[in-house]
């Protein structure tokens, strides 16, 4: 019995990665599955017998968990692409990105790209504010800091996200093993490479990426007023130091939170970010209670 890792789909078929060698094997799925109802998922854990040329999985490994759009299980992190340059992402579209992230992963590695036509101070600047993140500063033009962004995606299954044009596609090519690169990314499967939408893409060094647009519908409907500030770890973790243990950070009197702000410790621009979901998972709270 081996170890592997579903990467993909193909006429009744899955594509595994073997977990010890990183080869890749076609594998038919047990009958059982399908008397059974179970459905494996790209990014399952499997275990599997090699019959031949061919595979067979045998039984599906717990999964940590499961993303609806793609359907995808065992996420690590997810990776939020930005750019201030060419286009001009505002901080509050990034923080909104980021904040949707952080319903599902508690894992974010943030990548400012296009430095190399952007501002130095405005990245310094950048960098900064979010440096509660791990933030990558990057080229994927000139491959800076491509490397350094590399080596945090190793043995793990990584999701990209964030707005159109920044260079999410360039940037996951510049990462690719050298089999898999084609110069040619699609918006909807990455190239000629992959026999699904839904393609878990081996990188160099070990590790897997994927593109989603399941971050890029932001909505917060399924929130709590309180539930707000775990968005932002900066402003969860100065809470625990607020007068009130229930304390949102608002107009509440004894706020540590506003006295950080204030005082220049928790960026302005997240607070003023943070305060808008606020106000806007308040307003659709109150329209349901209306309509109860």
């Amino acid at each position: 019995m081996k170890n592997g890792i579903i990467v993909s789909f193909n006429s009744g078929f899955v594509t595994v990665v073997d977990e010890s060698d990183g080869k890749e094997i076609l594998c038919s799925l047990r009958g059982r599955f399908k008397i059974t109802g179970t459905k494996p998922l790209v990014g399952d854990r499997v275990e599997y017998i090699v019959e031949g040329d061919r595979g067979r999985v045998e039984s599906i490994l717990p999964r940590h968990n499961v993303l609806e759009r793609p359907k995808v299980s065992n996420v690590d992190q997810a990776v939020a692409v930005f750019s201030i340059s060419t286009p001009m992402v505002p901080l509050s579209i990034v923080d909104r990105t980021v904040a949707n992230i952080s319903k599902t992963l508690a894992e974010i590695l943030i990548v400012l790209n296009k430095i190399d036509i952007t501002d130095r101070s405005k990245v310094e600047e950048f960098k900064k504010i979010y440096e509660v993140y791990k933030v990558f500063l990057v080229s994927a033009h000139l491959g800076t800091g491509i490397e350094d962004l590399r080596k945090n995606l190793e043995k793990k299954i990584s999701v990209f996200a964030g707005p159109s044009g920044v260079g999410k596609s360039s940037i996951i090519n510049s990462l690719l093993s050298a089999n898999l690169k084609t110069g040619n990314i699609s918006k909807t499967n990455f190239g000629k490479h992959t026999t699904t939408a839904v393609s878990l893409l081996k990188i160099e060094g070990g590790g897997f990426v994927l593109d989603t647009p399941g971050f890029t519908t932001v909505e917060f409907d399924d929130l709590k007023p309180e539930e707000v500030q775990k968005l932002f770890p900066e402003i969860f973790n100065a809470s625990h130091k607020c007068l009130f243990d229930d304390c949102v950070h608002d107009l509440e009197p004894g706020c540590h939170v506003k006295e950080m702000v204030e005082n220049g410790t928790i960026p302005k621009s997240r607070y003023e970010n943070y305060l808008s979901i606020l106000r806007e998972v308040r307003e659709k709270e109150g329209k349901f209670e209306k309509k109860r």
